[in-house]
This record gives C-alpha cells, structure tokens and sequence, in this order.
C-alpha cells in the first residue's frame, strides 16, 4: 500500500520542478526530498522523474502516479479540513495570504484589534507574490485581486482598489511630464511581471505608454514603488501605496488605469470554522471605512 507522506514528497516535487522548492514548500532540508523520492521508486521499481540540469519532469510512470496521488491528496485535505478546529471555538491558528503591498498597507494593521481581542488565535500572515491555494490548505483565508477559479472556494468582493500613474520630482525634473499624445515616447516604465496574471494595469500602460521602453521589472507592488521613488521610471500603483510613498507624484494620463475587485476567499469545507468565520467577519467589516482610501475618486491636475 503507497504511504501518503511518500506522495506528499512526490506530488512536492512534481508541482515544483526541483528539490530546493520542494525542500522548502515541505518545512524540510533538500536531501531530505532527495532522499525520499530515491526510496520512493526503488520501492514502486519504477522512476517517476527525469532528472536534468534545468529539474525534475514528470516520467511516464509518474505521470501515472499523479493522478492517483492528487486524488488522494483531495481526500486527506477533504478530512482534515472537515474535522479542523470545528470544536476549538475561538482558539487555534490561521494561515492568512495576500500580496506583500496588502498584508503591508491593509491587512497587516487591520489585524491589530482583531489580535487584541482573540488572544487565543494566532496568524501566520504570509505575504506571497505567488497565489497560495486553499484546497492544497497552503492557507485558511486568501485576498486577491482576482476571482478565484475553485468551485470549492467561498468568495466574495470586499472593496475596490483604484490604481494612479506616479513618477518622482527628480525623474520629472529631467524628462519632463510624458506626452501622451507620442505614448511617452523617451520615457522608462518600471512595470510588474506576469507573476501572479492577469496584472490589468500591464495592458493598460501598453495603451497609453506604447513607445515608453520598460527599465525594470519586478513581482511586488512595494519593490515596484520603491524603484519609482528613486527615479527608475513610471509606475502604476495601487492609490493606497503610491500616495503614501514619499518622492512620488501622482500623474494624469488621458484615461484612468483600471481599478482592480478585491476578493476574500475561504475554502467551503472551513467556512464555518469558529476562529476562521470571525476573521473572515472581522476583515469584510474592517475594510468598510477603508473603502474610501482605497478607491480614491479624485484625478490630479498636471502643470508643466
């Protein structure tokens, strides 16, 4: 019979590509990982990864065993996640998720009260540029800036997040204002990746920034605003963290950057979890008097 913490290195390994992720995503050392997947197949008889320079792919046979393992995975997390905390009342630990700039800006001072009056819970606030699942049970609560895919995800929309151009007195100072009406032609973008996607300001600067170059790119919006602060080039930004970083102006392009829906979910079968229930109630209200900061209504007005 296949054991599950042989699986659980298995299905590590297949989802990241190589040891050192795997390593790190199971709270183990890397010849750990190595070391488990090498007894793995000497039991099967089979080798389920090829093994390169560039990572470990998928082999035949262990695509074979993907299946299988991901099915199990399903029913172990199904279990655990119908029996956790439901008779701790408030009391236990939570593993919250969002991107560094929200867990920085909004959710990490939003959990102050919240802590103060559950002292018997404690949260992990991890902030991620990558989107944690909460089927896999990698976190409890998730905000995002996009709907979540899985059925099996409980979303709702709690606020709106309004974003604004920005670029410092000093880059303004020696290029000048952008010309909208040339795309920005001479100027330089500091631009986020397509980690985590669908970044809906990237193919609105391709609009109206088409002949500006992009001289950095980055995966946070923190790292992002800092590099526009010091000079690199044009940012957008959520208004939330552009207006509070010192040394940048919010500029006014011809049309507005798109605003962003701010999502919380929850996994369905932890909806009702006493300790997840009250945060997830605790964020949804927070947020309320926030709504106004993070969606600001009023465009700049640009001199030259």
């Amino acid at each position: 019979m296949l054991d599950w913490d042989d699986l659980r290195y298995f299905l590590a390994v297949a989802r990241h590509g190589n040891l050192s992720a795997a390593a790190r995503a199971l709270k183990v050392t890397q010849p750990t990982v190595g070391r488990r997947i090498d007894a793995f197949e000497r039991r099967l008889g089979a080798k389920l990864f090829q093994r390169s320079p560039s990572g470990f792919a998928l082999s035949a046979a262990g695509e074979t065993v993907l299946g299988h393992a991901e099915r199990m995975e399903q029913g172990a997390l199904a279990a655990e996640r119908a029996a956790s905390g439901r008779d701790a009342g408030l009391r236990g630990h939570l593993r919250v998720t969002a991107s560094e700039w929200l867990a920085v800006r909004v959710l990490g001072p939003l959990l102050v009260p919240f802590l103060a009056r559950h002292p018997a819970i404690s949260v992990d606030l991890i902030a991620d540029a990558r989107w944690l699942s909460l089927p896999r049970r990698e976190a409890d609560i998730a905000l995002r800036p996009a709907a979540f895919e899985h059925q099996e995800v409980f979303q709702r929309e709690v606020a709106r997040i309004g974003f604004g151009l920005y670029a410092s007195e000093a880059y303004l100072a020696e290029r000048g204002l952008p010309d909208w009406d040339r795309q920005c032609e001479g100027h330089a973008l500091v631009t986020m990746n397509d980690e985590p996607p669908a970044i809906a300001d990237l193919s609105w600067l391709r609009a109206v920034a088409a002949k500006a170059r992009v001289a950095a790119r980055t995966n946070g919006r923190e790292t992002q605003a800092a590099m526009g602060a010091v000079g690199v080039g044009l940012v957008c930004l959520p208004r939330t963290l552009g207006d509070a970083t010192a040394g940048l102006r919010l500029l006014s392009p011809p049309s507005p950057p798109p605003e962003r829906a701010l999502w919380l979910g929850v996994h369905r079968d932890t909806r009702g979890v006493p300790r997840v229930k009250a945060l997830v109630a605790f964020v949804i209200d927070a947020l309320g008097p926030l709504r106004g900061a993070l969606r600001p209504g009023a465009r700049p007005r640009e001199t030259r």
